[in-house]
Parts: structure tokens; C-alpha cells; sequence
């Protein structure tokens, strides 16, 4: 990884910890209206998508995989700059439950970014990358999302793209930006 780098450290600064929390307590009280799910036969991904893009550029969805499950609220075709989350749902049968991934990127020149979360619950491990764009082999990221932890965060030092997303079990939240 010469060009990107993963940042291992899974401790959240003072400031992204405020964020994501204020945001889970918010969807936390949206999903307790909605229990509508046998969550002993299902697992369910709630997610939240941020765009804080510097140049306000919007995020294009240019892909997704689902490992297991589907999304049931789909996922957002475009993300503005916005300082609310783009929200989407995913749910798959217990066992394996609910493992999906999202791509988008900010552009379609070769100057284009790309940013990846993938996700896997109940296990509450989530993935993330951000780079140049070009194609994703989905063997190689379910591999990297096996290995990983319940915080993912990336940083792609070329083209300046970020990436951190927290799996609350639940809840997923993830932040993209430069």
C-alpha cells in the first residue's frame, strides 16, 4: 500500500466520537419506532452516509455487492455535500446475516475518487477505502472485512481521500471526505 495507507488506530478523535454518537442516539430512537423486524431471524444494517467533501463535489454510487442479504431501503444513487447523512437498509436471514457493500466515487475523469464501505452483521465489522477509481474484486474485500474490526478508517495520502465508519452492531455509520 504505497500509495494509500490504512490506518490501523481504531480510536475515534473527540470529535468524530461526537458525531457518530449524537447520530446513533437519533437513529436509535428511528429504529426503536420502527421494530418492526424479528431481529432473533434477521440482522439488519441501518446506514448513514456522509459527505463532507471539501469541494462539494456529489458522490455517485457506481457499485454494490451483497455477500449475504440485500439492501431493503436502497442504497442512495447520489450523495450531496450535506451536513445530514444519506440513509440506507440492509437485511439478510440469520445465519449469515447481513453483509453488503457500497461503492461510489466523485467523478467519472481520471482524476476521479473512490470511496468503499463494506459491512458484515451481526459480527458488527466494517471496511472502508478511498483511492483512485478503477475495479473492485469483491473476493479480496470480503477478505479485508473478515480481518477487520468493528472501526475501519483509510486514508489515501495520493489523492487525499478519507474514509472511517463505525458498525454499532445495528447501526453503521461512515464518514467520506478530503
Amino acid at each position: 500500500m504505497a500509495a494509500a495507507q490504512l490506518l490501523r488506530a481504531t480510536a475515534l478523535t473527540d470529535e468524530e466520537k461526537a458525531k457518530f454518537e449524537e447520530l446513533k442516539e437519533a437513529a436509535s430512537c428511528k429504529i426503536a419506532l420502527e421494530a418492526k423486524v424479528d431481529v432473533k431471524k434477521q440482522a439488519v444494517t441501518h446506514g448513514y452516509i456522509f459527505n463532507g467533501l471539501k469541494d462539494h463535489a456529489k458522490l455517485q454510487m457506481i457499485d454494490q455487492h451483497n455477500w449475504s442479504g440485500s439492501s431493503v431501503q436502497p442504497y442512495p444513487q447520489v450523495i450531496p455535500y450535506h451536513r445530514e447523512p444519506a440513509e440506507f437498509e440492509h437485511r439478510g436471514l440469520l445465519p449469515p446475516g447481513s453483509k453488503g457493500a457500497v461503492l461510489y466515487a466523485d467523478g467519472a475523469n481520471s482524476t476521479a475518487r473512490k470511496w468503499l464501505v463494506a459491512f458484515d452483521n451481526p459480527s458488527k465489522k466494517v471496511y472502508v477505502e478511498a483511492g483512485p477509481t478503477g475495479p473492485v474484486n469483491w473476493d479480496v474485500i470480503e477478505v479485508k472485512l473478515d480481518a477487520s474490526e468493528s472501526t475501519s478508517r483509510f486514508e489515501d495520502t495520493v489523492l487525499g481521500g478519507k474514509a472511517l465508519a463505525v458498525n454499532y452492531g445495528q447501526i453503521l455509520m461512515v464518514s467520506f471526505s478530503n
